[in-house]
């Protein structure tokens, strides 16, 4: 009886030893190959850049970089703040209406006709020639820069949204209209889980465009944040410092990247994409 429940409590505490240790063997197996592959690339880089002693204002070296990342680190992480920022905002706010507008032109054929011929025209668009209008239509600073983010990501979570919506297995559908339920059930208990799949790839893609709609915001509309590092940067031909605040752009959107995968991963155990990754 008491080994009978010592197995019982075991087994409903938690994982077991073994399993947590293949958890973190799987888990640093992954993540060796990227590190690996990065740590290889940066050293190809410095020995190319040396072996041909190529001048520090056309390709610093990675050593320079880093040097560089130390010497003006209060500086950066000032301006990487700033560009945080207006990045998560306007994340969060693309996320709410691109999500939102989706459900509605899933749902209405009306909104789907009216709305959707101008987000193609919107998207079609080159964002770089709106920067520019933003500074007159909407003024100086953080304003600019969330909006721009916004523009620059909610198309992508629009269209996955709608395209997961409207997957629903049409048999599943009659079936359940068939036995009474309303658009909102159906909407809340299939449609929606349908298309989670499909949402989550819009705002992973939306997360690594997001600092670049900041930066780019930046660069026309804000005097700070690592847009306009980037700018001051280039105009005094202090391109290691550039490359410090590309090197921080490109950080910051991997990590948003991986905590949207980890969020999906927590949310949608059930789904194909996920299996055996746990």
């Amino acid at each position: 009886m008491n080994a009978a429940s010592t197995t019982v409590s075991t087994t409903t505490s938690g994982p077991s030893a073994s399993v947590v240790q293949r958890r973190r063997r799987r888990i640093l197996r992954n993540a060796a190959l990227p590190v690996l592959s990065a740590i290889v690339g940066l050293i190809v880089w410095e020995i190319v850049v040396r072996a041909f002693d190529i001048p520090a204002y056309l390709l610093p070296a990675p050593t320079e970089v880093v040097e560089v990342l130390f010497n003006r680190f209060p500086y950066l992480m000032t301006n990487l703040g700033y560009t945080m920022f207006s990045a998560l905002l306007g994340f969060t706010l693309a996320m709410i209406l691109g999500v939102g507008l989706g459900i509605a032109i899933a749902s209405s054929p009306v909104v789907d006709r009216v709305v959707y011929p101008w987000l193609v025209i919107s998207h079609a668009i080159p964002k770089v020639v709106v920067a520019p209008l933003l500074l007159v239509w909407i003024g100086f600073g953080v304003k600019s820069g969330v909006i721009f983010v916004v523009f620059f990501t909610f198309f992508t979570i629009v269209v996955n949204t709608v395209m997961g919506l409207k997957s629903a297995d049409p048999d599943l559908l009659h079936m359940v209209r068939s036995m009474g339920a309303s658009k909102m059930k159906v909407l809340w208990k299939i449609k929606l889980p349908n298309a989670l799949p499909n949402i989550f790839t819009g705002i992973k893609i939306a997360a690594t465009l997001a600092p670049v709609g900041a930066v780019i915001g930046e660069f026309v509309a804000s005097n700070r944040g690592l847009g306009y590092v980037l700018i001051q940067a280039v105009g005094s031909m202090s391109i290691d410092l550039a490359f410090a605040a590309v090197f921080l752009v490109s950080g910051f959107g991997v990590i948003v990247w991986y905590l949207a995968e980890l969020i999906e991963k927590r949310i949608l155990p059930w789904h194909a994409s996920q299996r055996g990754q746990h």
